[in-house]
């Protein structure tokens, strides 16, 4: 044993060993020499050759080191030991210190020197703010504007210097007085730690399907909605618009598709651990976002989170210097795709060739037609009003009547409305106490001209903690929003739908102004600026104290009390606008159709909501031979919602100046509404970790909701997911270089939805019917009135319970080139089980309907991919790529339907979500023998009793039987209808990226989907351009109509006729068809930002951290193949699709400053 002592320690002093380019990573406490010999061999498979009893001599030790050379971390281990090393290829030798080393250990040191230093990013530029610390000392300090730091060291010390995002380095003092250092950025993501339920989690251990979305990559779009931060960045996450365009609106969210068929399948959004809007949460507030989309990741939240969960972190204070941000944002917004009125005189081309296909007579004149011919060409001179008559409605509406060429969208809608946000914000904080607090104000008008529209939302954000003691932590999370909007009519009200419903169709012959010049009644101004006024405001409350303790290491227990408190006041006051006459006089006018009475109305309600939810869960983490890594987790939480809401109304006014519902002569109206519910939930996650290699995670929670009834109220919802990184095996090490993560990941769960069900749906409820009081007494009457009576209950069944969503997942994360190319693939099954659906038919004799109950199931099959690559160019130059993908389908497994009628219309089994089922074409009729023809071989008096013309739709007979119609409205016997298309959106994708140089940088995002159908139908006005006379709409495309002159036009022949006598022309030519079956896929530039950041000596010179610049562009280009009048992302309306608030294009300016 001594001669082989001996020849190994000649071989340390002769040999001049060259150590692998190996690092490792320790974080240990109280640790033997032998376990960390154990973990360096695990991780770099060096062998360690020593004697027992010299390390019998060593006490144990403390390490924290991360990524560091094996040498570095065995010099800073020993440094303050008596022993040391060597290293001879792959075996590292423990020797004892020689003797003259131990004397020089037991020397008084020298005093420590002032070390003096400079820090560069990776392009060799002055980096400020990075901390700095003495490993032996402890003592710290950062780095001022121009990189610089000053701090007293020993020779031999070890200074540690680190900065977010950027990898920690550390360097040795030697004997000179300064250091210059450069740090890379960090590109390892393995350490990233990502949010989950009710904890955390390194990104390389996740087993389940986690997207995240870094608060760095949103501050590097300056968006103004949370929401938006997110479209197009995380794979699985639908984000749809919808008709909510509206200054303030929120969007639509959605995870990997339809999750049941009563449309309840919004994720469960937490900011901070409270209940809130994505849409309400200050974008400059976010740390991070953590989208959970299976089973595995999202089971601990229980019943509010059957369909995913988002999870918002907000920033938080550090212990440092107190710092001070400031940003804003200054913008402009336009619509993006307004529809292109055609001028008066094609307008009236088209409504005449429209009536007189349909009734054999023309309603403009010749004489009229020369003058609006005349009128577009020069209008200079001519007299407008050639029809002298009062300004009334019904004078004008729907008649010949006036020349002129209004634009009705170009009158109606501003080139552009402003908007802006502004951010303050202030952290720090030390060892024992941090904070953040921050405000933000955010505004923006709305684009109709003459109705004046203003949204603004404040947000206060308050988090501080405070370390009470070594194993007590104390914090305090404070959030308030409060929000108003303000316009002439109510969002979503009568007023509002019915605006966007006569815009289109307001005829472009009539001025909207008078013979005096003012507005006139047809062109709704009248009744803008009347007075009307509707306000929404609201304010919120949230408070979350919490207290974190650690009996002993590894283990915490936390306590939680969230508390929110939700206030709203709504009011809406209709007056009536104010016309003239030929001769100046003024008069009051009400239009019915908009729901004002003629003096008035006003309405109000407050509403109020409180929310309370206790959690109390513990966690603790043990390491078993220091190898296995185990974490336990157990929980409870409470949620209780109570909600009040009193609406009280009245009619004509005494006074439009002091509206109020005792400042009225009509009869006062009041409803008033009550309603509460709760959750209870116990719930446990045990993981293990071998080595980062083989991960296992299990979780479950036990439920119940007060949505049911005793005796199936509770479930229990269980999950489990493994993980195995590949690149963690010995056999893979060859590959390590180029391939760092390749993890395969699993797993399989049950989750419970109560949404479904209503409030009280298990409980047999009975109304109170008073006479005359909202409608909902008997018209009928006894001498002295009658008493209110109780109605009869509705069936019920009180054995609705939970329906059951089991969800399977396949994942695989890789991480190439030194983590630069990273990204990973998920494919997943998600099957809802008894979701509420028909039970079955009944005799009408029954008198009333069957309850629903658990009986439907569908199932939601998809895929997803995304991937990064990061990479440099040189010093100066960074850049980046990254793209998501995915799709999926949506098919009913159970429905009670035994007869499969109607699957046009309702749900079977088979039917997939989305399905549009219509006629297939031919083309269209061109002369009048093929219309002779066409009417005698097929009878369609199904569709029409009109007779087919030349112009008209040529349907197919697709059976053969002599007819065009639907069978028997079965399955299987659907006659001439067939499946044509499906409006589900397919293939969501999008790809990013950016460019940096010395501070100057460029980034972009394009959103689209890849494939959707849009199928307009009978009545869409917007589409055909023709309908009743009222209804006519004529956009640019819609001159393309065949006449025996266009016999190669994309649309049929237009009909239009008095209401009663238009539904049979319609029926003809504007049935669901694949020949108009829209493309509805696209592709948008959704975003693009140029930002500059200011030179370090510039910015130190006036004495602040960062200063930074940017404008930014939103939905700045799109392309698709959807008839022009409608926007792919805005495919709805209340009055029929297309007639809703645009969608809005946003051109920005900004700064961010930090002092």
């Amino acid at each position: 044993m001594r001669i082989t002592a001996f020849i190994l320690l000649v071989a340390c002093i002769q040999v001049s060993a060259k150590v692998a380019s190996q690092t490792v990573t320790l974080s240990e406490k109280e640790a033997t020499l032998q376990s960390i010999f154990k973990k360096i061999n695990r991780q770099t498979g060096y062998q360690f050759f020593y004697k027992d009893n010299l390390l019998n001599k060593v006490g144990k030790v403390d390490i924290s080191v991360r990524n560091l050379p094996v040498e570095d971390a065995l010099k800073i281990c020993f440094q303050q030991l008596p022993v040391t090393f060597c290293i001879v290829e792959k075996t590292i030798i423990i020797r004892e210190k020689a003797a003259i080393e131990q004397n020089k250990t037991s020397t008084v040191p020298p005093p420590p020197i002032e070390i003096k230093g400079v820090v560069m990013d990776e392009k060799g530029k002055p980096l400020p703010g990075v901390s700095v610390t003495n490993r032996e000392s402890q003592r710290g300090t950062s780095t001022n504007n121009a990189g610089e730091f000053k701090l007293d060291a020993d020779p031999g010390d070890f200074l540690e210097f680190s900065f977010v995002g950027y990898k920690k380095a550390t360097a040795r003092v030697g004997n000179a007085p300064t250091i210059s250092i450069q740090l890379q950025l960090d590109v390892t993501v393995t350490d990233e730690v990502i949010v989950i339920g009710y904890g955390t989690r390194k990104k390389v251990n996740l087993t389940g399907a986690v997207s995240v979305v870094k608060g760095s990559d949103i501050e590097n779009r300056p968006v103004l909605n949370a929401t938006q931060s997110l479209q197009g960045m995380v794979p699985g996450l639908n984000i749809t618009v919808g008709a909510n365009t509206r200054p303030g609106q929120s969007f639509n969210l959605n995870v990997r598709g339809a999750g049941n068929l009563a449309g309840g399948d919004g994720p469960f959004v937490l900011v901070d651990g409270m209940p809130q809007s994505l849409s309400d949460i200050n974008p400059s507030d976010i740390e991070s976002i953590s989208v959970l989309k299976d089973a595995a990741a999202s089971a601990v939240y229980g019943a509010r989170a059957p369909y995913g969960v988002i999870l918002v972190t907000t920033k938080k204070g550090k212990a440092e210097k107190t710092t001070i941000t400031y940003s804003n944002n200054f913008g402009v917004i336009r619509p993006v795709n307004l529809p292109k009125m055609v001028n008066a005189y094609d307008f009236a081309l088209f409504f005449n060739a429209a009536t007189f296909n349909a009734q054999g007579s023309k309603q403009y004149s010749d004489s009229k037609m020369d003058l609006l011919k005349q009128y577009v060409v020069n209008p200079e001179g001519m007299n407008i009003f050639p029809e002298a008559t009062d300004n009334y409605l019904s004078n004008w509406e729907n008649t010949a009547n006036g020349v002129a060429n209004t634009n009705w969208f170009n009158f109606h809608y501003k080139p552009n409305a402003a908007r802006q946000m502004h951010n303050l914000s202030i952290s720090g904080g030390n060892k024992n106490a941090q904070f953040f607090i921050s405000g933000g104000y955010y505004s923006e008008d709305g684009v109709l001209r003459y109705a004046a529209i203003k949204y603004n939302r404040f947000n206060f954000n308050s988090t501080i903690t405070s370390q009470l003691t070594d194993w007590a932590k104390l914090k305090l999370n404070t959030k308030i929003i409060q929000d108003k909007y303000k316009a002439p009519f109510s969002a979503g009200g009568t007023f509002e739908s019915l605006f966007f419903h006569n815009l289109a169709r307001m005829r472009p012959n009539i001025s909207p102004y008078d013979l005096n010049g003012n507005f006139n009644e047809i062109s709704s101004v009248p009744y803008f600026q009347s007075g009307s006024e509707a306000i929404n405001k609201g304010f919120t409350l949230s408070v979350l104290p919490g207290l974190e303790i650690e009996p002993i290491k590894n283990w915490k227990i936390m306590f939680d009390l969230n508390m929110r408190r939700e206030e709203g006041q709504n009011s809406s006051l209709l007056l009536p606008g104010t016309i003239y006459g030929i001769d100046g006089t003024p008069k009051m006018v009400n239009r019915s159709e908009y729901d004002i009475p003629l003096l008035g109305s006003y309405s109000r309600n407050e509403n109020n909501t409180l929310y309370v939810s206790p959690n109390v869960y513990s966690s603790y983490k043990f390491l078993l031979n220091d190898e296995h890594e185990f974490n336990i987790m157990v929980g409870f939480q409470q949620e209780l919602n109570e909600y009040r809401s009193l609406t009280s109304s009245s009619q004509d006014l005494i006074s439009p100046n002091r509206p109020g519902i005792n400042l009225t002569t009509g009869t006062p109206t009041t409803t008033e509404s009550r309603n509460h519910w709760a959750t209870r939930g116990f719930f446990g996650r045990l993981s293990y970790n071998y080595q980062e290699k083989y991960l296992v995670e299990v979780n479950g929670r036990y439920d119940g909701s007060s949505r049911f009834a005793a005796n199936s109220r509770w479930g229990f919802f269980p999950s489990m997911s493994v993980g195995y990184n590949i690149a963690k095996e010995n056999f893979f090490q060859p590959l390590s270089r180029i391939v760092n993560t390749l993890k395969v990941r699993a797993s399989y769960g049950l989750l419970g939805n109560q949404s479904g069900a209503g409030l009280y749906s298990y409980i047999q409820s009975m109304g109170i019917a008073v006479p005359g009081i909202n409608g909902t007494g008997p018209a009928w009457f006894f001498q002295n009135g009658r008493e209110a009576v109780i109605n009869a209950p509705a069936p019920f069944n009180a054995g609705t319970t939970w329906e059951k969503v089991y969800t399977k997942n396949l994942g695989l994360d890789f991480e190439l080139l030194k983590n630069r190319l990273s990204g990973s693939v998920d494919v997943y099954q998600r099957e809802t089980k008894d979701m509420l659906g028909p039970t079955f038919d009944i005799a009408d004799m029954f008198g009333g309907s069957v309850p629903a109950s658990n009986n439907a199931n569908l199932i939601t099959k998809g895929w997803e991919l995304s991937i990064n690559y990061r990479g440099n160019i040189g010093k100066d130059w960074s850049w980046s790529v990254g793209g998501v993908l995915a799709d999926n389908t949506t098919r009913v497994t159970k429905y009670e339907n035994p007869t499969f009628t109607n699957p046009a219309g309702t749900w079977y089994v088979g039917r997939r979500s989305g399905e549009i089922w219509g006629y297939r074409v031919e083309g269209l009729l061109q002369d009048d023998q093929k219309a002779t023809d066409y009417n005698t071989a097929v009878n369609k008096t199904f569709l029409s009793g009109q007779p087919w013309k030349p112009g008209d739709v040529m349907y197919i007979d697709l059976n053969k039987d002599g007819f065009i119609n639907d069978g028997k409205n079965r399955l299987g016997d659907m006659g001439d209808k067939t499946i044509i298309g499906n409006s589900s959106p397919r293939y969501a994708y999008s790809f990013n990226g950016s460019l940096s140089w010395r501070g100057i940088s460029l980034s972009f995002l394009f959103q689209g989907i890849g494939k959707r159908d849009f199928a307009p139908g009978i009545g869409d006005v917007y589409f055909w351009g023709w309908g009743a006379l009222a209804q006519v709409t004529v956009f640019k495309e819609h001159l393309d109509y065949w006449t025996p002159d266009n016999r190669g036009a994309y649309y049929p022949a237009p009909y239009s006729a008095p209401a009663g006598a238009q539904g049979a022309f319609n029926s003809k030519n504007q049935q669901v068809s694949d020949r108009y079956l829209q493309r509805a896929s696209y592709l948008r530039l959704k975003n693009a930002t140029l930002s500059y950041s200011l030179p370090a000596k510039l910015v130190q010179k006036a004495k602040l951290r960062k200063v930074s610049l940017f404008v930014s562009g939103e939905n700045l280009v799109t392309i698709t193949k959807l008839a022009g009048m409608f926007d792919p992302e805005t495919l709805s309306g209340v009055q029929g699709t297309g007639k809703v608030y645009p969608l809005s294009q946003a051109f920005s300016i900004g700064a961010n400053i930090s002092l």
